[in-house]
């Protein structure tokens, strides 16, 4: 009659379970201390892979969003030296008028072609010297084609971008020719000649206030999208830490009586080798 002792499958369940439990616990811990749900791509790889899309789109948005803010002061600096010009061409209207009426002689039209010269040398230095960190805004050289044309990424994406066109303020652009009032007929031909100047001005800065109104509009519109993206992520990554807390409770309580299970385990087969001594 042979005696045979097997091995002891208890005890080896019971150093499983234990080490299921031990990694439980090491992820649970991580959680709890990192406060994210996908620590590590093992956890959950897809849902990682999206969480981060969303933090990346997040992220995107939020420099879409300054961008766009850039362009506003931007637009602002270029119509505020508009309206500056505006006053101007409206002054020299006024003295072009007054120029015109025949109850001034040639003494008195030159000394008011004087100040319109200088007054159209001060819009042509507007024009000439605005600029926006460095560049030039009513010349018609500005943005990164030199055509004026300035193009704001307002977007997360490749292609998502709107551009304003700012015109040529300068003198000799907006005039075509100096104003000339030492003669009534020349001063009655300027005064045409700075309305069609004051309606151009009026139409840049025109495209000046859609363009900012549009950058507005799609500031709002993106901050909303950049929340609920934000929240997306958020819900995707950030722990429950109330049940992941259950979670580690459970996993601790588990991990206490498997070693107790091992012990007896072991206990057991020490009482049956006791037999034999």
């Amino acid at each position: 009659m042979s005696f045979k002792i097997n091995s002891n499958i208890s005890a080896l369940t019971a150093n499983v379970n234990s080490g299921m439990n031990s990694a439980g616990i090491n992820k649970s811990l991580g959680a709890l201390a990192s406060g994210s749900m996908l620590n590590s791509s093992a956890y959950n790889s897809a849902g990682l892979s999206i969480a981060n899309q969303f933090s990346a789109q997040v992220a995107a948005m939020g420099q879409s969003i300054m961008n766009s803010n850039d362009s506003i002061g931007l637009v602002q600096v270029a119509d505020g030296a508009l309206e500056e010009y505006g006053d101007i061409l409206e002054n020299v209207r006024r003295l072009s008028i007054q120029a015109s009426n025949d109850t001034l002689n040639s003494d008195d039209r030159a000394i008011i072609q004087k100040e319109i010269d200088s007054l159209m040398s001060s819009a042509d230095d507007i024009a000439k010297s605005t600029k926006y960190n460095g560049i030039n805004l009513l010349d018609g050289t500005g943005g990164s084609a030199g055509d004026g044309t300035f193009v704001t990424h307002t977007g997360a994406n490749s292609g998502e971008s709107q551009n304003v066109k700012i015109g040529d303020a300068q003198t000799a652009s907006i005039l075509g020719a100096p104003i000339d009032v030492t003669s009534q007929a020349g001063a009655s031909s300027a005064i045409d000649t700075i309305d069609s100047a004051i309606n151009s001005i009026n139409g840049i800065r025109a495209d000046l206030g859609a363009a900012q109104n549009q950058l507005i509009s799609n500031i709002k519109n993106t901050s909303v999208t950049q929340v609920n993206i934000a929240s997306a992520e958020s819900q995707m990554r950030d722990l429950d830490f109330a049940a992941e807390s259950a979670n580690f409770s459970k996993l601790n309580i588990l991990s206490q009586s498997g070693s107790f299970a091992q012990s007896q385990a072991n206990a057991s087969q020490s009482s049956v080798l006791n037999l034999f001594r």
